[in-house]
C-alpha cells in the first residue's frame, strides 16, 4: 500500500511540473490525494492485524476506483484528462500492484468472514 502511495506522491510531484494549467493542477490534487489515501491506508492494516475488515474493504474500493479511472482514461474523453494515449512503466508497475492490493485485501476479508462466522471450539 504504501509503496503505491509513494508512487502516486512522485507522479503527483512530476505532474506540477508539467505546468501551471487547471488540468494540470488538477491531476496533481488527484495523484497527491491517491498517495495521502494509500500511506495511511496502509498504517492502518499494519496497525489492525486483521482483527477488522475495515482497511481491507476500503483499500480495495480505492483500488478498484484507481484503476477502473485509469482505464477509463484511456479508452474514453474524460472531461479533465481526454483520451490518455500513453502508457508507461509506472502505469503498468501501479496497476499490478493495485491488482494484487485488491486480491490480497480481497482474501483476507474472506478469511475474516470465516473467522468470525464459524465458532471456536475449546
Amino acid at each position: 500500500m504504501s509503496i503505491c502511495g509513494i508512487i502516486y506522491f512522485i507522479t503527483s510531484y512530476t505532474q506540477s511540473l508539467e505546468g501551471n494549467s487547471t488540468d494540470s493542477q488538477i491531476q496533481t490534487m488527484f495523484f497527491a490525494t491517491a498517495g495521502i489515501v494509500y500511506i495511511p491506508l496502509g498504517m492502518w492494516m499494519l496497525r489492525n492485524r486483521l482483527h477488522s475488515r475495515g482497511p481491507y474493504v476500503i483499500s480495495i474500493l480505492v483500488s478498484i476506483l484507481l484503476v477502473v479511472l485509469y482505464v477509463a482514461s484511456r479508452t474514453i474523453n474524460l472531461p479533465i484528462v481526454g483520451i490518455q494515449t500513453d502508457v508507461g512503466t509506472v502505469d503498468v508497475i501501479t496497476k499490478i500492484i493495485q491488482v494484487g492490493i485488491i486480491a490480497i485485501s480481497a482474501r483476507l476479508v474472506q478469511d475474516l468472514k470465516k473467522e468470525q462466522v464459524l465458532p471456536t471450539v475449546r
